[in-house]
């Protein structure tokens, strides 16, 4: 959201004009281009003999505003009001030196006022309402933008600001016509580029939130032609890109945007996680980039770091901390979601840091199981680190890698004295401050790896996963193939994972198995481009259309569930294999077929394989793979016997043995602190 006006310029922004002086209006001039210290060289010497002139003074106090030095803005500008109290640019300029420093209180009545004295400047209005949403009323902050916006129907920050608000409601409908209505209301000329290049990347945004894919891509090209070197442009572009399966060019978008900003670690990250679903990026390759981010975003940060205080005593209560944005329906949930509550409170403290800006019912869920809960979702880096320090945490464990909304940036800052990374993300972190990771022997084996991560990798017994699943979803049905007359294969995979490889091998499979369909369902199944491009893909494969169904996201999960009764067999992607789908499959009997690639990605499907005692459902090879779907096509006996089997074989396996998997967890957690006890201090 826009919150305050990104360049102040003093006496630019009101109707009321300030009295003539060559020399403040250059300085103002030079400060509007971006010279503020060429501006405050004038403003020095005008008032070495001029001293009572309160333009200068309103100068050298948009200039601080600039630098960042709102209390010595606030100085400037109250010797300026002191000097002159009829100008209203001078109180817009105290009202944003007042909320640059967090003091809303005071900036309220300087807004107040410099809209009585020129009560038609939508500059006012607008800056009200960014100091109303600053402090959290929404509803005013509304009403001051829509007054901004009636007063002058073309000033663009009042329109992205109202529809900031409208996204931070999810109401993004309503935000894209705002966004739209301000296009159409701006001018496109030099003024305006910097609100039409935001309005562009923002209606992007909002589209995207719709799924509305292909219609953002064409806003973010939009932002990036007004702006080549807008980096959050790029990587939003990427991101689209990547939801509409175009990895390649998805990748260049990433690369570029890095190239802009070399310290963006959210856009390292989000290139990092795309260069896990290519088959030929080889693990070598993700470490190399791994270390590269560490180098980039996170070595820096551990200076200054002061020795820890928590106590070594090896058998003590430990402070386990576990930090996500994930705490909420998401995929990484149903691995965790009864884990707080089962942890053993005579062995553990349970600490949840949770970045949810969404929360929802297992939101709630998790916070009941949790004995410290805390919100993080308003915090900096460095204040969520020094919260976790304070807190004691003795073990902090990283639930995101470099996923969407992670703050590997806290770790990086070394809040606790042992760090994990353990299941969001299918690989290293490369932050060498990140002290283990957790895994299995089968989705990591032994020494292939670990030459290949920077953190040490601790390999759990009965496997990293412990599917947590709601007991009242469907029942099982039978295998549709007996009422239809024909298999059908399904993958409820997000389509990034349905590389060209995978259509390629899936197609291979439809064509030797006659009548069979394919059922994919996916959010991005809303966007129509993503489904052309789909079905494009598999009938350049000789997969004609009517083969295959396309379904979009399912409201409920119940419902969601249901879909599962429509598939014989689940075909599971790779090189980035499923993993919360292909746990749903196993449970509503379905079996999934899974290719054993050669890192934990493309490995995730052999480990729950090997854990639920289903071993033949892994291959190491696609002509396997493809033999596997044809021969289970074919045997709709078995296919029944594996409808009956699967619920109550992965119930009583140790996939979903949770007291077994909390008691292995604290184990090794316990093995953790005894190391760290141990060692030199």
């Amino acid at each position: 959201m826009l919150r305050l006006i990104a360049r102040f310029i003093p006496g630019m922004s009101s109707r009321k004009p300030l009295p003539a002086h060559p020399e403040i209006t250059r300085a103002r001039r030079l400060l509007q281009a971006g010279q503020p210290d060429q501006a405050q060289q004038i403003c020095n010497q005008v008032l070495a003999t001029e001293p009572g002139n309160a333009g200068a003074y309103n100068v050298l106090g948009g200039i601080a505003v600039q630098q960042g030095r709102p209390e010595l803005a606030v100085g400037y500008f109250s010797k300026a009001i002191e000097l002159d109290s009829s100008q209203p640019s001078f109180h817009q300029g105290l009202g944003i030196a007042y909320c640059n420093l967090g003091q809303l209180p005071d900036a309220v009545p300087c807004f107040r006022q410099a809209i009585a004295l020129d009560p038609k400047d939508p500059a006012a209005h607008s800056n009200l309402g960014n100091c109303f949403q600053q402090g959290g009323d929404l509803a005013e902050a509304t009403r001051s933008y829509r007054k901004a916006i009636s007063v002058n129907s073309t000033y663009l920050p009042a329109y992205l600001n109202l529809a900031g608000i409208l996204d931070q409601q999810r109401d993004h409908k309503t935000a894209v016509k705002t966004y739209e209505k301000a296009l159409r209301a701006g001018a496109d000329t030099p003024e305006n580029q910097a609100s039409l290049v935001l309005l562009h990347h923002r209606l992007g945004l909002a589209l995207r939130q719709l799924e509305q894919t292909d219609e953002a891509i064409v806003h973010y090209n939009q932002a990036i032609a007004r702006q080549p070197d807008f980096a959050l442009a790029h990587n939003s572009l990427g991101g689209a890109l990547l939801a509409r399966n175009d990895l390649d060019a998805a990748m260049d978008c990433f690369r570029k945007a890095l190239e802009i900003e070399p310290g963006n670690s959210r856009v390292h990250s989000n290139l990092l996680l795309t260069m896990n679903y290519f088959s030929g990026v080889t693990q070598k390759q993700l470490y190399e980039e791994s270390l590269k981010f560490d180098s980039q975003h996170a070595r820096g940060l551990l200076q200054g770091r002061k020795p820890f205080r928590n106590s070594r005593n090896k058998k003590k209560v430990l402070r386990i901390g576990y930090l996500s944005p994930d705490f909420r329906e998401h995929s990484v949930a149903f691995f965790t979601r009864k884990l707080p509550g089962q942890h053993n409170r005579e062995a553990v403290t349970v600490y949840c840091y949770a970045d949810v800006d969404r929360p929802d019912d297992l939101t709630g869920q998790f916070q009941t199981q949790t004995d410290h809960w805390l919100s993080i979702t308003a915090m900096e880096n460095d204040e969520v680190a020094a919260r976790i320090r304070q807190d004691g945490i003795d073990i902090l464990i990283d639930l995101a890698g470099h996923t969407a909304n992670n703050r590997l940036l806290v770790f990086a800052r070394k809040p606790a004295p042992i760090q994990v990374s353990w299941l969001g993300y299918p690989n290293t972190t490369g932050i060498k401050v990140m002290d283990y990771r957790l895994t299995d022997a089968v989705a990591d084996p032994n020494g292939d790896a670990d030459p290949l991560h920077a953190e040490k990798l601790v390999r759990l017994e009965h496997g990293f996963l412990c599917y947590q699943n709601d007991e009242s979803i469907p029942v099982v049905s039978p295998p549709p193939c007996l009422k239809q007359g024909h298999v059908t294969f399904g993958s409820f995979n997000t389509i990034k994972k349905v590389t060209s490889e995978v259509v390629r091998v899936w197609s291979q499979i439809l064509t030797g198995t006659p009548g069979a369909r394919l059922i994919m369902k996916a959010n991005a199944l809303e966007d129509e481009t993503t489904k052309t491009r789909l079905l494009q893909a598999f009938g350049e494969n000789g997969i004609t259309r009517d083969r295959i169904d396309l379904v979009n996201a399912t409201p409920h999960r119940k419902d969601h569930m249901k879909v599962y009764s429509k598939v014989d067999i689940s075909l599971d992607p790779f090189p980035y294999n499923g993993t919360t789908t292909t746990c749903e499959a196993l449970w509503m009997g379905v079996p999934v077929i899974s290719l054993r690639g050669n890192r934990h990605a493309g490995r995730v499907g052999a480990s729950i394989h090997h854990h639920i005692g289903l071993t033949e459902l892994t291959v190491d090879s696609e002509d396997e793979y493809v033999a596997l779907a044809k021969r289970l096509a074919g045997d709709t006996e078995r296919l029944v016997t594996l409808r009956k089997a699967l619920r109550p074989q992965i119930r009583e396996s140790t996939l979903m043995n949770l007291p077994l998997f909390t008691e292995t967890l604290e184990d090794a957690y316990r093995k953790m602190w005894v190391t760290w006890c141990n060692a030199k201090r």
